[in-house]
């Protein structure tokens, strides 16, 4: 098939993963390797229970927020349950729990609402969680935790620095868009933006951190035509972050109104900024100093699954209920945290004898494959979509339901990625470098300091 971005264009074959680019004067096949993408067993079970390696483990230590984004799902942060803190109890519950159901645990993400608004308990947390995989002889799980970045203390930074804590900071782009999506319940704080870079530069001095900016693209964003590389400058240049996840706020088909997602008028714009942002993903990491380097992260995704197959693909189009757990201040267990406090999706409780019950894990999986998705089975971009089942149920009403437009808008980001990949073939030195790039460029935001 032939594929076009800006003025380049591509062949590519979705069977074999191969692709090359269309020069007049000269076109030079590219090798590439078919990727394999892993479906269900013959007896109904699913690979990515092999090993029992949990990715991610979710704890909501902060029932409560101090921020009344407008477009929040939580509900405010306590996702309409009542406000309360994780107790220490709970939380030595869930790693004692999850250490005896797998053999290894790689993250624990600490949630809210504002996770840092019980940052004693997440401090007393990374001890115990440390000090627990020592003694089963485990290797100890990565630390992160996402914050809208308004909290901040001297504590809070010996504690990041201790224990290695990854920050993902939320923020929606430039003062002029962000504070107006994200606004403080205190009448004191005029502007959530000062706040967030001041307490940002602060964190950036003393530990390297955060990793990482997570927005989200509103209809906002497309009024003020503020594309997505619009956010990544701002990221990079005012806060020295240079790594963006960005997920796009969707008109819903179901519930409530919301009057900043993206209408369908919105989407071809959306989709031209997003493609954007994938070349200028690929072009920072050949060309950019390290320390500078600024990428969206989904674009990262496709890019690796372009350049190297991976052996063992996931059968779900998102980690919930497989890769992620996550546990509620109560001691609840549910898929990820943007089900919180929905009965139906229920599996257990850290506090009751029965976790993970596996007849609801099972039942919350199999919408989640995409070959029973119409839209993502007959996308020849497939296998570059990975959706939100927490979004997929908040905009259609049903967790596997993924939308044409969003389907759309990864089409429009693979062909980005495969058009450029194919012209930068044609510069031998560059690459040869873009894996080593990305591999740099990982190591850097793991140890900044380095």
């Amino acid at each position: 098939m032939l594929l076009e971005y800006r003025e380049h264009q591509a062949e590519f074959d979705p069977g074999s993963f191969t692709f090359r680019p269309i020069i007049h004067r000269l076109s030079i096949p590219l090798p590439s390797v078919p990727h394999p993408v892993a479906v269900p067993e013959e007896d109904g079970t699913f690979r990515w229970q092999a090993g029992r390696l949990l990715d991610r483990l979710v704890l909501n230590v902060a029932n409560y927020c101090n921020l009344d984004c407008v477009y929040c799902y939580a509900q405010g942060g306590d996702y309409g349950g009542p406000h309360e803190k994780m107790t220490f109890e709970i939380g030595r519950r869930a790693f004692d729990r999850f250490f005896s159901l797998y053999d290894a645990i790689s993250t624990v993400q600490f949630f809210g609402g504002e996770p840092l608004l019980n940052a004693q308990v997440i401090d007393r947390l990374c001890e115990y969680g440390w000090g627990l995989a020592d003694k089963l002889q485990r290797k100890r799980p990565t630390f992160t935790v996402i914050t809208n970045g308004t909290v901040m203390t001297p504590q809070i930074i010996d504690m990041v620095r201790t224990y290695g804590i990854k920050v993902t900071v939320s923020l929606d782009g430039p003062p002029e868009i962000n504070d107006r999506l994200r606004i403080a319940r205190s009448p004191s704080i005029s502007s959530t933006s000062k706040l967030v870079e001041e307490n940002v530069r602060w964190l950036k001095q003393e530990t390297g951190q955060p990793a990482q900016v997570e927005g989200t693209f509103t209809r906002l964003h497309v009024e003020a035509r503020c594309s997505v590389n619009d956010v990544l400058d701002y990221i990079v240049s005012t806060l020295g972050v240079g790594q963006l996840h960005m997920p796009v706020n969707a008109v819903a088909t179901v519930g409530i109104h919301d009057p900043y997602a993206l209408r369908d008028e919105d989407f071809a714009w959306a989709e031209q900024g997003y493609a954007d942002a994938v070349a200028r993903t690929i072009g920072s990491l050949v060309t950019d100093r390290l320390d500078q380097v600024c990428i969206l992260r989904s674009s990262l995704d496709i890019i690796e699954a372009l350049l190297a197959a991976h052996v063992d693909e996931s059968p779900f189009l998102c980690p919930a209920g497989n890769g992620t757990i996550a546990v509620d201040s109560n001691g609840k267990v549910y898929p990820c945290f943007m089900f919180y406090r929905m009965q139906q999706f229920e599996f257990g409780s850290v506090v009751e004898p029965v976790t993970v019950n596996q007849t609801a894990q099972s039942a919350f999986l199999s919408p989640i494959r995409p070959i029973v998705n119409p839209e993502i089975a007959s996308s020849w971009a497939g296998r570059f979509v990975n959706g939100c089942a927490g979004g997929n149920y908040l905009k259609h009403g049903q967790h596997g339901v993924v939308s044409r437009q969003e389907v759309q808008l990864v089409e429009a980001m693979a062909t980005a990625a495969i058009v450029e990949l194919a012209h930068l073939s044609q510069d031998e030195n560059l690459w040869n470098y873009l894996p080593h790039a990305i591999r740099l460029f990982k190591l850097y935001q793991l140890v900044p300091d380095a």
